[in-house]
């Protein structure tokens, strides 16, 4: 067993090991039909030792963390805890990537307001991925005239704030 699968073990559980490859994950996502490798494929990925396969599929930004998987899988094995270890390693190497900049926007966005500016959001991320400008601005003018995206500057901060904030520290800190 090389280091990679060891830490990924280490953050997603040992149980990990006793995955039959059944694929109950996979049917059970609501998002495998956008994956360019299935919540099976990675934790396969994993046990075989599989860094860079891993750790450059796409699939793991695109993870609901709605826990469906983990909910329906016959070996007791939380893929998506899986999938977060995927993150946290991808992260800690310093590596990003078009999906990693969004959610790290969205995820910062949540923690200091409690809620998201999709203009906002779609601003910054502009920004930071300028190739996405043409995609962002043609999806924007059909959803304004619907009323769909609230055109504000920053996201009005929600009661509560402090406990979200206290969440999200307490999930970094786990």
């Amino acid at each position: 067993m090389n280091e990679f699968t060891r830490e990924v073990l280490r953050l997603a559980g040992d149980e990990v090991k006793t995955c039959i490859q059944c694929g109950t994950c996979s049917a059970s996502c609501p998002t495998a039909h956008l994956m360019d490798n299935s919540i099976r494929k990675l934790v396969k990925f994993v046990l075989e030792g599989m860094k860079d396969e891993a750790l450059n599929s796409r699939s793991i930004w695109l993870c609901t963390s709605c826990l469906a998987c983990t909910v329906r899988c016959p070996r007791g094995i939380r893929p998506m805890a899986v999938v977060s270890a995927l993150k946290q390693i991808y992260e800690a190497e310093g590596m990003s990537n078009r999906d990693s900049v969004h959610e790290e926007i969205f995820n910062r966005l949540i923690k200091e307001h409690g809620r998201v500016s999709e203009f906002f959001l779609s601003a910054e991320y502009m920004l930071r991925n300028p190739q996405s400008v043409a995609q962002i601005m043609s999806f924007g003018a059909g959803l304004m005239p619907r009323g769909k995206i609230n055109i504000e500057i920053l996201p009005e901060s929600i009661e509560g704030r402090d406990e979200v904030r206290r969440i999200f520290e307490e999930l970094e800190g786990a």
